[in-house]
């Protein structure tokens, strides 16, 4: 009756130590989790003690338990010593810790093998062994694999960002320090301007045009100005900066055009979402396991109801791109360039990139026709790009199958294109 009670209470003391937040770095929870973790050490040492076996059985039993206790802290550091930052060196540590784990592994193993339980109890310990061994081998591996992301929020994602985003200059964009040259082009626009999903910046198309202009015996000085998530009203900010800061002004603009550039003028209309409530042990696996974390960036969980059809991404921004008095808003940003342009007479072109995994949908939302109307207004050269890639397959037109932006192969061929067309 006793050994009974005192297994309800550990089992309530485990319950209670669950949900308090064990890893607060300060306050009563922590002081409480603390308490009631000694109280379950306490019992369980006080319960073993009532425990009739030889001293032998206990000394193996009581050491097996010291090691599946390390191997239960180890565990616990592996799912959160990453988290601060994922694509870090701690990446080293958390690799050894791995293998120390494997290590203890392995002799609570060779400890049940040489112990009098049953054959069955023997080969099911060693069979779980060797598949936790092949995952953590796997794990290990995952820890390093980079993957181009729309978001960059999957540890893939971030190792990429983190391995091959660079160099970043004192203006914080990514590019060489900016020198003033006899010929500037700016390259102004969002990540496809950046080079998201580009390895490296010489394949980028402001590079390549600068490349093909001097293989013309043209030469320009490239200065990229392109910066993750810009609209073009952060663009025309970053460009009216950049030339305060530095000092160098531009003889020509390059102006890259996105869909998703008049995402701020979309209205609301009422079309919230409903976060998708996921399990705790799938959050834990999610964010513990670089293994489970790229699964699931390549199988995201979705919300398993449907929005309605107005309230998807490509109908509203086909209500924006279809509604004159939203679309001049978006006008009045590309004027900004326009004018300075005018004021300081210089040529402006504007590059449209379109959905790299469906070429036909700025066409069909009334894109196309919105930037080719302004642009011919205006007098600007419009390079779409969507009739210079359409040969290319999805899989070549993007940088990766989780990431939508353009390929070294896209950027290639904008890169040629441009060549042609700047005038200098």
């Amino acid at each position: 009756m006793i050994i009974f009670r005192r297994i309800i209470l550990i089992i309530s003391l485990i319950t209670c130590y669950k949900y308090l937040p064990v890893f607060e770095p300060k306050g009563i929870n922590y002081i409480l989790s603390i308490l009631c973790f000694l109280f379950i050490v306490y019992e369980l040492k006080k319960g073993w003690n009532t425990i009739k076996i030889t001293e032998l059985k206990k000394i193996k039993i009581q050491k097996f338990l010291y090691l599946f206790a390390i191997l239960l802290i180890l565990i616990n550091v592996i799912f959160i010593i990453h988290k601060q930052n994922p694509a870090g060196n701690i990446r080293f540590v958390r690799g050894i810790l791995i293998l120390i784990t494997l290590g203890i592994g392995s002799n609570m193993i060779s400890f049940v093998s040489t112990s009098s339980v049953s054959n069955t109890i023997k080969n099911s310990f060693l069979l779980i062994f060797s598949t936790i061994s092949i995952i953590a081998i796997i794990e290990c591996i995952f820890m390093f694999v980079s993957l181009s992301h729309g978001s960059g929020e999957a540890y893939s994602g971030k190792i990429w960002t983190n391995r091959y985003w660079n160099p970043i200059n004192k203006f914080g964009l990514r590019d060489e320090q900016p020198k003033r040259g006899k010929k500037n082009v700016f390259f102004v626009g969002d990540s496809f301007t950046a080079g998201w999903g580009v390895k490296k910046i010489n394949n980028r198309f402001g590079e390549i045009t600068a490349e093909k202009l001097s293989e013309k015996g043209k030469s320009i000085n490239e200065i990229n100005l392109g910066r993750y998530g810009a609209d073009t009203r952060l663009e025309f900010y970053i460009f009216q900066k950049f030339i305060k800061e530095s000092n160098i002004k531009p003889d020509h603009i390059v102006l890259q055009f996105f869909v998703n550039d008049v995402d701020k003028f979309i209205p609301n209309n009422n079309c919230l979402i409903k976060p998708f409530e996921i399990s705790n042990w799938k959050k834990i696996l999610i964010s513990g396991s670089y293994l489970v974390n790229y699964i699931n960036s390549i199988y995201p969980t979705s919300h398993s109801n449907k929005l309605p059809k107005e309230c998807e991404y490509t109908e509203r921004l086909k209500y924006v791109y279809n509604t004159d008095t939203i679309w001049k808003k978006e006008q009045r940003e590309l004027d900004k360039f326009k004018h300075y342009c005018s004021k300081n007479k210089i040529k402006m072109t504007i590059i449209f990139f379109p959905f790299m995994e469906d070429l036909s949908l700025a066409k069909n939302l009334g894109i196309e026709k919105r930037l080719i109307n302004y642009c011919s207004s205006n007098q600007i050269r419009l390079l779409n790009v969507t009739s210079s890639i359409k040969h290319l397959n999805q899989n070549q037109r993007q940088s990766s199958i989780m990431d939508a932006h353009a390929s070294d192969e896209v950027h290639k061929i904008v890169g040629t294109k441009l060549a042609n067309i700047i005038k200098i």
